[in-house]
């Protein structure tokens, strides 16, 4: 496995797994003022259905335009146990703005094949002036809990992107759901698009459970969930709407 990939794995797995948001505040809304335009979303289709893992996607953006969001969608016999390790936005010169999302077995492997798909929620250049990816990293340490849920006993970091732009009004909604191991939220107005999406799950009655797909769908109407089990307190989805 590359050596660059697996920190970065293990620090979303962990973010994954403590109750935090996967995916969310990809766009952070600074002023009130008028929706992004023009968002669609673009697919890096599915791997093959085998038992390799990790398996990576990277949905990319054409060319004007930029990266504000995306996700991850885990198919076939073994996706209930299949876990998101790593989702991430990359922009910069020189390269195509994209979404990269990873995905890989518990420790001890599943018995199943599965599949990746990758997506990027991509907007014109000109409408998201003052763009930048802001990263965040937690400090390291070597919690028991953290280095359990990341499959490691070493020291280890989150680390978080904001995407932010000026103006953009954009506001955060969902809902937190009990006893269920899927979820979806649909924009509360017709006439919103999902801007970015985010999760939050925990503990569940055979341990922690994790992300297996989190993904808007293509009309960016609705964010899709799925859980490789069902937490014990509930779990959370969120969609950033404008």
């Amino acid at each position: 496995m590359n050596t660059k990939h697996r920190r970065t794995g293990l620090r979303v797995a962990a973010l994954l797994a403590t109750l935090t948001v996967g995916a969310a505040a990809q766009v952070v809304a600074t002023a009130p003022a008028a929706a992004v335009s023009g968002l669609f979303r673009t697919t890096h289709l599915a791997t093959a259905t085998d038992s390799q893992s990790p398996k990576f996607r990277a949905a990319e953006c054409p060319d004007d335009t930029r990266v504000i969001g995306g996700g991850a969608r885990v198919s076939g016999p073994a996706a209930g146990s299949i876990r998101i390790s790593a989702l991430q936005p990359v922009s910069g010169p020189g390269q195509t703005d994209r979404y990269e999302v990873w995905a890989d077995e518990p420790p001890g492997g599943v018995s199943g094949n599965w599949a990746l798909e990758g997506y990027a929620i991509c907007a014109p250049a000109d409408s998201v002036p003052g763009y930048t990816i802001v990263p965040g990293n937690s400090t390291y340490s070597s919690s028991p809990t953290r280095s359990t849920a990341a499959g490691c006993s070493g020291n280890w970091r989150v680390t978080a992107y904001a995407i932010c732009a000026s103006p953009v009004g954009a506001a955060a909604e969902g809902s937190v759901q009990t006893g269920v191991a899927s979820a979806n939220h649909t924009c509360s107005s017709s006439t919103e698009d999902v801007h970015s999406v985010g999760a939050a799950t925990g503990p569940g009655a055979s341990g922690q459970t994790f992300l297996s797909s989190l993904y808007p769908n293509a009309g960016l109407s609705t964010v899709n969930l799925t859980l490789t089990g069902v937490p014990t307190d509930g779990l959370a989805i969120q969609a950033i709407c404008a």
